[in-house]
């Protein structure tokens, strides 16, 4: 109602602003134009009767007759100037019509180029789900996948690819259910059960869950090396206030960790920062970093607690075989999620250099510039935490750094 409401009051200033030009009462100041042109052409037989009878001389009379002559016609021109072509009763339609014009054009051009059909929401903040050019590729691949999941509700490969798109979109608790659906029909399904814990923690804020720790430690016995359920199991360890006994997991999953894994370097610089937040002598327990993987390898999947581990190799694998445009939405999706998550937590320095790592390999440079001016925002309190992201942005040739 407020915009349709603003709309009417500006069609009616711009009717206003046509209508009351032709329809402004000119009749009066024509009428005393008139009188003074009467009154001038008295004085002008006045004084020829005057220099007849020999009151005014001749240069004199004449001198006086110019002067009223220059006046009259000076009158004169004022009235034809402001003369309309128009009659008066004539001109008030017009201004009738061209105000219905005004009225009915401004109405069909909001019909033709405006969304009436639109809520009253707010605009999503840049780097959110809905802003970037790939949102509507995801959309259309995750309607897809329901209708094929409608169709077909017995494949749990298909409920795993949608509970997969979901989590991109940043919509974990339905990312969630179908993992459950997934995980119900397929439960030895290599990734199945940690990817399922890790939307479940997703869904809860963070928070590792009963149900969740369950799955990671179903995906744990399935696999010992499952590098995502053993970050979360972790992760479960440091919210239970065990730290000292996460970092050692943690530790001990970099040390494992294959030389060219891209979730390495991240889940480095988090143990390293927490450890040297709580006091924790690191020195001796990590083996040589290894050397970086490549820009868009190491474009890690969003998650609770600073670092987190790649999807799956099969994951992965699946991905590769998506034709190149389908690629490209999911990737584009899984820097929106990565985007979203730090919209409602902002207080990841390591997740803001990744989203402005992930947008210069996108090539959108003002995307990694708006990245880094809110990462600097989210800790305006925290001056080396703001440093680490100015030198990460310089490292990365983001604009503005």
């Amino acid at each position: 109602m407020i915009l349709w409401i603003i709309l009417t009051l500006m069609v009616a200033l711009a009717v206003a602003g046509v209508s009351i030009p032709l329809v402004r009462r000119y009749e009066t100041r024509v009428d005393q134009r008139a009188a003074t042109l009467a009154v001038l052409k008295d004085q002008l037989a006045e004084i020829d009767g005057q220099e007849k009878a020999g009151v005014v001389a001749g240069p004199e009379a004449e001198a006086l007759r110019v002067e009223l002559r220059r006046r009259l016609l000076v009158e004169s021109r004022e009235i034809h100037a402001e003369a309309r072509p128009i009659g008066a009763q004539n001109l008030g339609r017009f201004a009738f019509g061209m105000a219905a014009i005004v009225a009915l054009a401004a109405t069909g051009l909001y019909a033709m180029m405006g969304r009436p059909d639109l809520t009253g929401e707010p605009v999503a903040t840049a780097g959110g789900p809905a802003a970037t050019e790939g949102g509507e590729d995801v959309d259309g691949l995750i309607r897809g996948l329901e209708q094929r999941m409608e169709a077909n509700p017995s494949d749990p490969e298909g409920w795993r690819m949608l509970g997969w798109s979901y989590f991109q979109r940043g919509r974990f608790g339905e990312s969630a259910n179908a993992y459950r659906r997934a995980v119900a029909l397929a439960p030895t399904a290599p990734g199945f059960q940690s990817a399922f814990g890790e939307a479940l923690v997703q869904a809860s804020q963070g928070n590792v869950t009963p149900e969740a720790a369950a799955a990671f430690e179903a995906a744990q016995k399935l696999d010992p090396s499952d590098a995502r359920a053993r970050y979360f199991l972790a992760v479960a360890k440091d919210q239970r206030g065990d730290r000292a006994g996460a970092i050692t997991d943690w530790v001990n999953l970099l040390n494992e960790a294959p030389a060219d894994a891209p979730w390495a370097p991240d889940l480095r610089q988090f143990v390293e920062r927490i450890a040297k937040e709580d006091g924790i002598d690191l020195a001796g327990r990590l083996k040589p970093a290894a050397v970086a993987a490549a820009p868009v390898a190491s474009m890690p999947v969003a998650g609770a607690t600073g670092a987190m581990p790649q999807p799956s190799q099969e994951q992965v694998r699946d991905a590769m075989a998506l034709p190149e445009a389908d690629r490209q939405a999911m990737v584009r999706g899984m820097v929106d999620g990565l985007a979203a998550r730090l919209q409602t937590s902002p207080r990841d320095s390591d997740g803001w250099v990744r989203l402005m790592r992930a947008r210069m390999v996108l090539g959108e440079r003002d995307g990694a510039s708006a990245a880094l001016k809110s990462g600097l925002a989210a800790f305006g309190d925290a001056p080396a935490e703001q440093q680490k992201l100015r030198d990460a942005a310089a490292a990365l040739g983001v604009p503005g750094a």
